[in-house]
């Protein structure tokens, strides 16, 4: 039987069906691509123009904010996903003007989280500059990329939504490296990704605007919440458990040891990072298979396209982690090659497993994944408050990779047992 672009089958000639992927996912690899390229050059200078210490602070400060935002907007493309399934009517306009209030509700939040930071003398933050204000009111504009991505993901053009994918990259990548090379300074750097914010907001917002259909059966924001009210809080639910240790661990090292600490485990977890973009850049193609292929056989994928690669990124790790790190970064950051071998492991079992999560929210068991977190979470407090303090950032790294392999674990035998359940009726 061949491997069908509609749909992934048993393929009788596994590089055809390679070949396949390849074909169907290239947009997405090469923009993810330019990306990872992208995000090494500006590790390599800005890292080297701040040092370990504000290298560090920076972290610190986009883990608050980022956890801030994404508590209320990660995922939110699922809810486009799920609205578009459950309505025939309109609610482009309304579902970015929902996008625009949680956005200013984060916003407010951090503010209050460092105002209390300020006054208790937390984290080092002695005041409040205007430029980090800037930067968080601006970072409203980024909510509305969620709407984009739900979208174009429901159409199926990735060739659009990688397109912006890239630029957005790109424009962030030389706003940030101008400014840093003409002053090395935490101003110039909020402020390049203040602009950068600003410009990509206004520009989904035009393309999302441009292409609406205008049609009389709109929905008004009453309508709209009642619509997303329950799938708006599964996957508020699911995400919340999972956002603390993905960007929690950084101002756990800063709160714990200090931000030099927080500037080494910084750099192992970027240098890492690129196996995210793979995952980024399968995920749209991977709901687009799933939601038009019940029958999608993951063991074909995992077997022929995701294992080779996750063996591949290991070994080059393990033999060039350290001329990596020196390389890039140069000697100030050596003590990153430790816990970058130690986050490099739950990465690759995120990688090897990424699509359970596909799976459990196609399935309507998304549940399940907030279950897998919450252990997930559970796993990661508990071993970071026995390892923060003895083993500082390698501790926070071994506390974060156990709790993605208990996860991951977890939502396998999940889809293992539903599919066994499926076979029998």
């Amino acid at each position: 039987m061949a491997c069908k672009r509609s749909g992934v089958q048993i393929p009788s000639a596994p590089h055809s069906c390679m070949k396949t992927f390849f074909l169907e996912t290239k947009e997405l690899i090469l923009s993810q691509g330019i990306i990872a390229v992208l995000a090494i050059i500006q590790i390599r200078i800005v890292a080297k123009a701040f040092g370990p210490e504000l290298y560090g602070t920076i972290g610190v400060y986009l883990g608050l904010i980022a956890i801030c935002f994404r508590v209320l907007n990660s995922r939110n493309s699922d809810l486009i996903l799920i609205n578009f399934k459950n309505t025939k009517k309109n609610f482009l306009k309304t579902s970015i003007l929902f996008e625009f209030f949680l956005g200013l509700l984060s916003a407010v939040l951090i503010i209050v989280l460092l105002l209390i930071s300020k006054n208790f003398d937390l984290l080092n933050l002695y005041n409040l500059p205007n430029y980090l204000v800037f930067y968080i009111f601006s970072r409203i504009f980024l909510n509305v990329m969620e709407v984009f991505k739900g979208i174009y993901t429901h159409q199926g053009d990735m060739k659009t939504y990688s397109s912006l994918e890239a630029f957005s990259n790109i424009l962030r990548f030389s706003l940030v490296v101008s400014f840093v090379i003409y002053e090395s300074s935490l101003e110039s750097f909020f402020n390049a990704l203040s602009i950068h914010a600003l410009i990509v907001g206004i520009l989904v917002l035009y393309l999302l605007l441009k292409n609406n259909e205008q049609i009389l059966d709109s929905i008004g924001i009453v309508e709209y919440f009642q619509l997303s009210k329950k799938s708006f809080y599964q996957i508020r639910s699911d995400q919340a458990v999972g956002l603390i240790p993905a960007h929690l661990d950084i101002v756990v090292i800063g709160y714990f040891a200090n931000f030099y600490a927080a500037g080494i485990y910084r750099i192992a977890k970027k240098l890492v990072d690129p196996i995210n973009y793979l995952i980024v850049a399968f995920s749209p193609w991977m709901l687009n298979k799933i939601s038009n292929d019940s029958n999608f056989k993951f063991s074909s994928l995992v077997k022929r396209i995701i294992l080779p690669a996750s063996i591949t990124l290991f070994a080059f790790y393990f033999i060039f982690g350290k001329i990596l790190i020196d390389l890039i970064v140069g000697e100030d950051f050596a003590d990153s090659f430790y816990p970058m071998l130690i986050l490099l492991v739950g990465y690759i079992s995120y990688f090897l497993t990424f699509w359970t999560r596909h799976y459990l929210f196609l399935n309507d068991l998304i549940i399940k994944h907030t279950y897998g977190r919450l252990i997930n979470l559970s796993v990661f407090i508990l071993l970071t408050a026995v390892l923060a303090n003895t083993f500082s950032y390698n501790g926070i790294a071994l506390a974060l990779t156990l709790g993605t392999i208990t996860q991951k674990m977890y939502e396998l035998f999940t889809y293992l047992r539903h599919k066994n359940s499926k076979s029998k009726l």
